[in-house]
């Protein structure tokens, strides 16, 4: 699984400038593309006729050239409309430019419903059929700072319920530039009553062979979204990658309600990879 091109959504806050700022730490996914886009929506009814549009442009602009400094192609998208919905309208987008990664901040926790692009991370997570990288920005835009994604492919943790979604994700890891990356498999089941450990060998032994050399598994028991967002705090990860759609471990629901539960409540980076549509 290859990502050259990213659309990255931006509210054109001070949490924008900094997402942009980080984004040469995501060269190591392979990205060579980026482009920003925008929703706004159009004063209406009552609004002017004419609504201006230029300081928006500006900034997009000035986004632009930050992310060429950092030796990326770019473009950006400014989506101006009466009553925008801005969920659609970035998918829409996304699939317009062929994009095979999108971007968002997010502030998680008790702010699930209030999110970086007006409410829309969610509904992003639910509808998208292209992978969603999720990165942490703080309530306070002041506390913001350019290491969102710092180190972002140091130490990789790949939660696992054994499902072909779960097994989707892996080949992200599929790439030259990883090979040094630090993953941990990890499988988490309410209690410890079934023997993963041949299965857990197995996906040990592939991502070996896809050229990985720092690669061990670990087993858990317990909830499962709390558990993998404890995991990754008390281990130092730098990123989770798993997968956000799909039929789990015998006949547990793994990823989908887990995978937003872990959207909800972490602090890192997150990659959300949808079942293969």
């Amino acid at each position: 699984m290859k990502f050259k091109h990213a659309l990255l959504a931006v509210d054109l806050s001070k949490s924008s400038k900094d997402l942009v700022h980080c984004m040469g730490d995501l060269k190591t996914l392979g990205i060579e593309k980026i482009t920003l886009v925008t929703a706004v929506s159009k004063p209406y009814p009552g609004g002017p006729e004419k609504f201006d549009t230029s300081s928006f442009e500006a900034k997009l602009e000035s986004y632009s050239q930050n992310l060429r400094d950092q030796g990326f192609d770019t473009d950006w998208e400014l989506k101006v409309e009466s009553n925008i919905y801005a969920p659609v309208t970035i998918l829409k987008t996304a699939k317009e430019l062929q994009a095979d990664l999108l971007i968002l901040g997010h502030r998680g926790h008790n702010r699930f419903s209030e999110l970086f692009l007006g409410s829309v991370a969610t509904e992003v997570i639910q509808r998208a059929i292209l992978p969603v990288l999720l990165l942490r920005i703080s309530d306070d835009p002041d506390k913001n700072d350019v290491s969102i994604c710092k180190n972002l492919t140091h130490n990789i943790l790949l939660p696992t319920d054994f499902s072909e979604n779960a097994d989707r994700a892996m080949e992200v890891l599929e790439n030259d530039m990883l090979s040094e990356s630090n993953v941990t498999i990890l499988h988490v089941q309410p209690a410890s009553t079934y023997d993963v450990s041949t299965l857990m060998e197995d996906r040990e032994n592939k991502l070996k062979e896809m050229g990985l050399k720092q690669v061990q598994s670990d087993t858990k028991s317990g909830n499962v979204g709390l558990t993998i967002t404890e995991y990754a705090d008390e281990n130092d990860i730098s990123m989770i990658i798993m997968g956000s759609q799909g039929k789990g471990f015998v006949e547990n629901l793994f990823v989908g309600s887990n995978s937003m539960r872990v959207a909800r409540h972490t602090s890192k980076p997150l990659l959300l990879i949808p079942a293969d549509r």
